[in-house]
């Protein structure tokens, strides 16, 4: 995937996600990614998940990833296979 980051955080993300099913209906994923912030910072993640299809080439994501900078998040968002990327939320977990 590679898209826009905003919200806090601005700037280009590239990411990789292995998925595993045994129906392509709902399975769980790892992923890893780098973000390129436009104040020069890199940041980098990984984290895990499950998903189910939304149908058609669409899945909905539910996760917890951990953050190069040491914060742990909730994402939530729906991932586009088609066009690679994804839309969603990040929210930090105290």
């Amino acid at each position: 995937m590679d898209g826009t980051v905003t919200g806090g955080w601005n700037g280009t993300v590239i990411a990789t996600m292995t998925a595993t099913t045994a129906d392509f209906k709902s399975g769980t994923y790892t992923i890893d990614a780098a973000a390129y912030l436009e104040d020069g910072i890199v940041i980098t993640g990984s984290g895990s998940g499950v998903f189910e299809t939304l149908g058609g080439h669409s899945w909905r994501l539910n996760g917890v990833d951990i953050i190069s900078d040491g914060t742990c998040v909730a994402s939530e968002g729906e991932l586009d296979l088609a066009s690679r990327s994804y839309n969603g939320k990040m929210f930090e977990m105290t």
